[in-house]
């Protein structure tokens, strides 16, 4: 992800998103598909973790991750599988690696997205995503994020999951 910083250097902070106005529509269909996506995945990763504490319904796995912050729960099913490769399928461990990585890449992409400040948008796509202090300076975050980024996202969303998918059905025929 391209991230670019700068202060802010006004006194007031004026967004009239005249740009965001123009593109609305090619943005809209793309997040919107990636939300989706994003929400299947997070759904295969529910139900993998309740399948951990109960073959015979996800009710009391519902009941351990209910309220969980995605990063939680990715971090819960990396200690759970972990366990689990390490006696049943060593070979395993990289992989678990790999997805767990790209789960909290995708939850960071997700966030900054879904909390990306869209009035902000630039013509070059960089959009506000996070306002920070420094030595008491004020620095706005923006990420590139436009049409072909979210697309690209997209799919590496989709094929997590199939991955996901593919790991959990490899481990539990251990």
């Amino acid at each position: 992800m391209k991230v670019r910083s700068e202060q802010f250097l006004e006194q007031f902070d004026h967004v009239f998103g005249d740009y965001i106005e123009k593109v609305k529509s090619k943005y809209a269909p793309c997040i919107g598909h990636f939300l989706i996506s994003f929400s299947s995945l997070e759904h295969s990763l529910d139900i993998y973790l309740a399948e951990q504490f109960s073959d015979r319904s996800h009710i009391f796995g519902y009941v351990v991750i209910e309220g969980m912050p995605l990063n939680g729960k990715i971090e819960l099913f990396r200690k759970l599988m972990r366990g689990l490769v390490k006696h049943t399928r060593p070979k395993q461990t990289a992989n678990l690696q790999a997805i767990v990585k790209r789960l909290h890449a995708a939850r960071v992409f997700r966030n900054y997205l879904a909390h990306a400040n869209w009035s902000t948008l630039e013509s070059t796509g960089y959009v506000r995503t996070k306002i920070d202090e420094s030595d008491g300076d004020v620095i706005f975050k923006k990420i590139r994020i436009n049409p072909k980024v979210i697309n690209a996202w997209i799919r590496r969303v989709v094929a997590l999951e199939r991955k996901l998918d593919e790991f959990v059905e490899i481990v539990q025929c251990a």
